[in-house]
């Protein structure tokens, strides 16, 4: 027993540096929030229970009525473990600061009997460069939370397979409107899959990658806007959700350009596996 608990802790330990040996200390990490997120031209999700896995992750805000605000979106992938994009965590003083609002009614306000979460660890891709001004090849973490989600089927699954680039894909979020309000309704759109050649056409940074992010667009022109960042893109296959990107960024000014980004989830899944086993041993440790 003894020596199975001391190989499984070099074993973690090595993961542990393979998942942090490229961050940035978090005096040199910056809010790029901005830099990034920005649904606009989509609909009021009206159906109760739609969405149970997609999260609000808000930050204190003295000027809000509920002292929190709406900051980013999130998936519940387990009932203790989310996936978000890694810019939206990119503050470490304001994480503990943080509260994460499960879909309970498709709207960010809470009431008094709900039951929040706070962030216990995070875990960001070692890629992820917070100090570049839009880096979305590896914009993705996986976040354990303070305690699991009691309600059954809240999660959505991870994806099994690339999706063809004709595919409909659901795009949601709290994000802005078209009009630049704050929507009270969480809002959502269909989009399809573009090429990587159109995608790389918008791209002036040059920070697309493909493979590793993809983008979608519609004839309507929905796209993500502020506060849309982090949340899930939906491919629902005999209805059952898959996870299929992350929102990492899109155009300024909102609806000026009618494609937005994402990280393929696909692509991520030996990093999202990695560190959900990581986050359990650190939850078993630490209880």
């Amino acid at each position: 027993m003894f020596i199975n608990q001391t190989i499984m802790m070099i074993c973690y330990t090595v993961l542990v540096m393979i998942l942090y040996s490229n961050l940035v200390s978090s005096t040199d990490i910056e809010d790029s929030t901005e830099q990034y997120e920005r649904v606009a031209f989509g609909k009021p999700v009206t159906e109760s229970g739609k969405y149970p896995y997609f999260v609000s992750i808000q930050s204190e805000d003295p000027n809000s009525t509920t002292g929190y605000k709406h900051r980013c979106g999130g998936a519940l992938i387990e009932r203790q473990i989310m996936v978000t994009a890694a810019h939206c965590l990119s503050r470490t003083q304001l994480i503990p600061k943080m509260r994460i609002l499960p879909n309970y009614r498709n709207t960010p306000f809470i009431h008094p009997n709900d039951l929040t979460f706070k962030i216990k660890y995070r875990t960001i891709h070692p890629g992820h460069n917070f100090t570049a001004p839009v880096h979305i090849k590896h914009d993705i973490a996986v976040v354990l939370l303070d305690k699991p989600d009691p309600r059954p089927n809240a999660t959505i699954r991870l994806p099994i397979t690339r999706s063809p680039i004709a595919q409909r894909l659901t795009l949601i979020g709290f994000g802005i409107t078209e009009s630049g309000d704050d929507p009270d309704v969480l809002q959502s759109a269909t989009v399809y899959y573009r090429t990587d050649q159109e995608c790389q056409a918008d791209d002036k940074t040059g920070h697309y990658n493909p493979g590793f992010n993809f983008c979608t667009a519609n004839p309507d022109g929905s796209v993500g806007c502020t506060g849309d960042s982090g949340g899930p893109l939906i491919l629902t296959i005999n209805n059952t959700d898959y996870i299929q990107g992350v929102l990492s960024s899109s155009y300024r000014p909102c609806g000026s350009n009618d494609k937005t980004n994402f990280v393929n989830v696909f692509t991520h899944l030996d990093f999202i596996h990695q560190a959900i086993s990581y986050s359990t041993f650190m939850n078993q440790i630490s209880n």
